[in-house]
């Protein structure tokens, strides 16, 4: 029996499969985060993107009226709120927050993020967020001073 039994713990085959099992599950993960990551990263972008046209479209709101008469550029904030808001609805999908002040539009946005590899080991989705602020201008930007 104890010859057996040292003949038993001696043997070492099968200790390779465990070995490989265990190196694909950490191969897999890392596989997952280059690759989820860059997703992730790009649909962060295309988040940035509308944060920052949303942004844009609610500080593009001049009150005309105020302009003609004394010259200076105020933001209409009725009308702000509503161009941001409405177009970040038609993008939709998105968690959102509109603030108006005089000098200018905040739009903070956030939604989650699909993953492909990582849902491997359970992770399906990852939050991001993005945030822009915008204020009203007029006439043309010059470069030089």
């Amino acid at each position: 029996m104890k010859a057996f039994l040292r003949r038993f713990s001696a043997d070492e085959g099968g200790q390779v499969i465990v070995m490989v099992a265990i190196t694909m599950v950490g191969l897999v993960a890392v596989v997952g985060l280059v690759s989820d990551g860059g997703l992730v990263f790009a649909q962060r972008r295309d988040l940035q993107n509308v944060a920052d046209a949303a942004a844009l479209a609610g500080a593009m709101q001049v009150d005309e009226g105020a302009y003609r008469a004394s010259g200076s550029v105020v933001l209409d904030e009725q009308a702000a709120y509503r161009a941001a808001v409405g177009y970040l609805e038609d993008e939709g999908g998105l968690d959102y927050s509109v603030v108006v002040r005089p000098a200018g539009v905040e739009v903070a946005v956030s939604r989650q993020a699909s993953t492909g590899f990582l849902r491997v080991v359970g992770i399906d989705s990852v939050e991001i967020g993005a945030k822009a602020t915008a204020e009203p201008r007029h006439g043309v930007a010059s470069a030089m001073p």
